[in-house]
């Protein structure tokens, strides 16, 4: 088995794969291995059998939180409120109880 490079047109490495050993390379790959210590992105250059690197490591960064939307702030205060009312009707449903079993007793 070996491993090989793919690239695009640009030279621009786009990927690896593993190959048997009596694979026959495409237009874009290459059996040349990058040396160790090169930044990404990595780039081939086929007239002279060679990897280079970016200048700079590539930085990744987050992209900008999003916020919920309006309907999910909706839902999220419609859902609220009916716990509150949940609660209330569960309050108003031990004080009819309390109310029922005192007037028994009387």
């Amino acid at each position: 088995m070996k491993l090989i490079y793919k690239y695009n047109a640009d030279g621009l490495v786009t990927g690896t794969d593993v190959v048997t050993d009596d694979y026959q390379l495409t237009t874009g790959e290459t059996f040349t291995l990058p040396p160790a210590g090169l930044n990404t992105p990595l780039k081939y250059d086929v007239t002279v059998n060679k990897f280079t690197g970016a200048d700079v490591p590539e930085v990744f960064t987050q992209g900008p939180v999003v916020g919920p939307t309006n309907e999910q702030e909706s839902l999220t205060a419609i859902a609220q409120q009916m716990a509150a009312q949940q609660q209330h009707i569960a309050s108003l449903e031990q004080a009819l109880t309390a109310l029922a079993q005192g007037g028994n007793n009387s």
